[in-house]
């Protein structure tokens, strides 16, 4: 027996530490395309469902691998055993899954699937508070934590493809209800112009008080066969990081806030987003890419009480209010957008100007449908860390 809520017992690490040299299957381009050959029958739904168990199920163990090695002092803090223990209890579900021979049994591991989904939406904000206590703790724990950041972020984006393949094409069975966003992890044609006027309205309308003017222009009707809800997250960051530093620039200047301008370029190599403003520059680009802000900076934030931080309840509350805010956690944004483009084999850049302003260059790869492209598929032991 696993204790979910606790961590693993002796019988149960053995069969996770099993799992933790296998070798991870690709998530392939076709895999992404869902239901563009129609509803698969019983015997492909059975063989997706026996798929997508084992590979989520070694994903979950070698990430647990990873907890386990973490240094003390951040296994003990609450956030990051609330983390632990909802792996384990992921885990645990799929080992009782691993004996899938009738469609009940598929529909059963899609629903149990569909509610790890929705139980975990919040973990990389959990993992930013995570994180932003235990720098306040020991500064000497970012290089070993922020690895562990970077494994756990490029091994969720696989995961959440795998799902987002799976509940695609399996038919929903009775009762079942699709994870929000997975409709978004689906290769389809995307508009990066329409997602960065609709990213232009959701910061007006979260900021009414800060009216910066976005132009955007080039091949504003150019798609691309892309993942709508990674290409969302990666201009996200980047242009709403223009649009509020716009406005800061303006408001202790006194003066109009520049148009940010936005580029869109489309050729042999797929797209590329230049976005840049006047905002006067960034002055450490050093500190760009960490994953959360200059321990200082950290150290002056005021203490959380004890109680949140002892109370998974009041911690899962917590993310889900700052995931409302729409904005991630601590200095996760832009390090997160980048290895996000990494992922798929593009890259985000940013070339800064001191007095002036930054450009930001998003190279964002068309993702075919034949899967010869990239590689022919997206594999985690290809991101950069």
């Amino acid at each position: 027996m696993v204790l979910a809520g606790k961590g693993l017992n002796l019988s149960a690490l053995r069969r996770v530490r099993g799992l933790w040299k296998e070798e991870l299957q690709p998530v392939t381009l076709a895999e992404l395309w869902g239901n563009s050959h129609g509803t698969p029958d019983e015997a492909r739904c059975l063989q997706l469902a026996r798929q997508t168990q084992r590979q989520i199920k070694v994903r979950l163990a070698q990430r647990l691998q990873d907890f386990l090695f973490l240094p003390y002092k951040a296994m003990a803090d609450p956030a990051v055993r609330t983390l632990y223990s909802k792996y384990v209890s992921a885990y645990t579900i799929h080992e009782e899954f691993d004996d899938l021979r009738r469609p009940e049994d598929v529909a059963k591991y899609w629903i149990s699937l569909a509610e790890i989904f929705e139980e975990n939406q919040n973990v990389t904000t959990l993992l930013g508070m995570a994180r932003k206590r235990l720098i306040r703790l020991d500064t000497g724990l970012a290089p070993s934590f922020d690895h562990f950041v970077s494994d756990f972020l490029v091994s969720r984006i696989g995961t959440h493809l795998l799902g987002s393949a799976f509940f695609q094409q399996v038919p929903t069975p009775a009762g079942g209800k699709k994870p929000a966003g997975v409709a978004m992890g689906v290769l389809q044609p995307t508009s990066p112009a329409s997602l960065l006027v609709a990213l232009v309205e959701s910061f007006k309308g979260q900021h009414p008080e800060q009216p910066v003017p976005v132009d955007i222009q080039g091949n504003t009707e150019t798609t691309i066969l892309y993942i709508p809800g990674h290409l969302r997250g990666i201009l996200r960051e980047v242009l709403h990081n223009a649009m509020r530093e716009t406005a800061s620039h303006a408001e202790v200047s006194g003066v109009p806030p520049a148009p940010v301008k936005v580029r869109i370029n489309h050729g042999r190599l797929g797209v590329f987003v230049v976005i840049s403003d006047e905002a006067g520059g960034i002055s450490d680009m050093s500190k760009v890419w960490r994953w959360g802000e200059d321990p200082e900076i950290v150290m002056q934030d005021a203490e959380d009480s004890e109680d949140e931080w002892e109370d998974p309840q009041a911690l899962m509350a917590k993310a889900q209010v700052a995931k409302a805010t729409m904005r991630l956690p601590l200095g996760f944004g832009l390090p997160l957008a980048r290895l996000t483009a990494r992922y798929f084999g593009g890259d985000l850049r940013m070339q800064t100007l001191l007095g002036h302003g930054t450009n930001a260059y998003i190279h964002i790869p068309e993702l075919q449908h034949d899967g010869h492209s990239i590689g022919g598929a997206l594999q985690e032991s290809r991101v950069p860390k």
